[in-house]
This record gives structure tokens, C-alpha cells and sequence, in this order.
């Protein structure tokens, strides 16, 4: 269970990471440059939209899946060693993980749609609200997975810890 649990929780850091390097340093950089070069806000959000859509997709295949996998692999366990009330915890939080990663692919594949609709059929004023109401629906959907994805982590290295201690103290 110990590697289980260390498994969990440096897939979770790596969503985290993942999450935080794009949403903290390459989105206001790429934005900065992008002004700084006079090419504008709306170039820089469509690259940024397709960097993001694809580490979604990378995301999804490279740490969400196991993690969800691997609590669910958790779950079962405690629940034919323990009972149901210690599979509740980990199958809660595969289900959490599983739903935040649904609700952010979900904000991405939508601004994408909204980006290629409007590159086909300009409007100035639907661009406008489309980036105002984009931008505070994905920080808020991001900054929500980044705070599960920490909490995933976080959680799964105190019960990889906790594992270690209950081995050495039956050995």
C-alpha cells in the first residue's frame, strides 16, 4: 500500500505541477510577449487555448486515469480489509478527481469550440465577453484543480507515511 499511496501522490503533484507551470508562468509570459510584440491578447489566447487543450489531453492520459485507477485500486482494498467506511475516503476522492478533470477538459473543448467560431464569423463584442467570461471561468475552474490535485497529494503522502509506520511497527 505504501507504494500505492506514493504512486497517488506523485502523480497528483505532477497534475499540480503541470497545472501551475501553465496557469502561473506560461500564460502571463505568453501574454506579456504577446502584447510586448504587438501581435495582441487574442493571438496569445489562442495559443494558449491549444497549449492547454493539450496538456488536458496529456493530463488526462498521464496522471488523472492512474490516479483515479489507483484510489479506486485503495477503495477496494479497505474495503475487503476494513469496511466500508475506509473505502469511502479514497473512492470519493477517485470520483472528485475524475469530475474535476471532467469539468476543466469540458471549459477547455468550449473556449476552443468558441475560439474557432469566432475566427470563422469575427464579432468584436462576442470576442470581448467570450475572453472576460472565459478567463474568470477557467481561473476559477483551474485554481479548483489545482487546489484537488494539492489535496490529492497531499493527502496520499501522509497515508503512504501512515502505511510505513503501521509496517514498522507490526515488524
Amino acid at each position: 500500500m505504501i507504494a500505492l499511496w506514493a504512486a497517488v501522490a506523485a502523480l497528483s503533484a505532477a497534475w499540480f505541477a503541470g497545472d501551475a507551470v501553465l496557469g502561473l508562468l506560461v500564460a502571463p509570459q505568453l501574454f506579456h510577449h504577446a502584447e510586448a510584440e504587438g501581435v495582441g491578447r487574442a493571438f496569445a489566447g489562442l495559443v494558449f487555448g491549444e497549449l492547454l487543450g493539450r496538456w488536458e489531453m496529456a493530463a488526462g492520459l498521464l496522471c488523472v486515469i492512474p490516479i483515479v485507477c489507483l484510489l479506486a485500486a485503495a477503495s477496494g482494498r479497505r474495503l475487503k480489509q476494513r469496511g466500508i467506511k475506509a473505502a469511502i475516503l479514497p473512492l470519493l476522492a477517485a470520483l472528485l478527481v475524475l469530475g474535476m478533470h471532467a469539468t476543466s477538459a469540458t471549459v477547455v473543448r468550449q473556449g476552443l469550440e468558441t475560439a474557432a467560431e469566432l475566427r470563422v464569423k469575427p464579432d468584436a463584442e462576442r470576442a470581448e465577453r467570450f475572453r472576460t467570461s472565459y478567463h474568470t471561468r477557467s481561473r476559477i475552474v483551474f485554481g479548483t484543480e489545482m487546489l484537488l490535485a494539492l489535496t490529492v497529494a497531499v493527502g496520499a503522502a501522509i497515508a503512504a507515511h501512515r502505511c510505513a509506520r503501521r509496517q514498522s511497527a507490526t515488524a
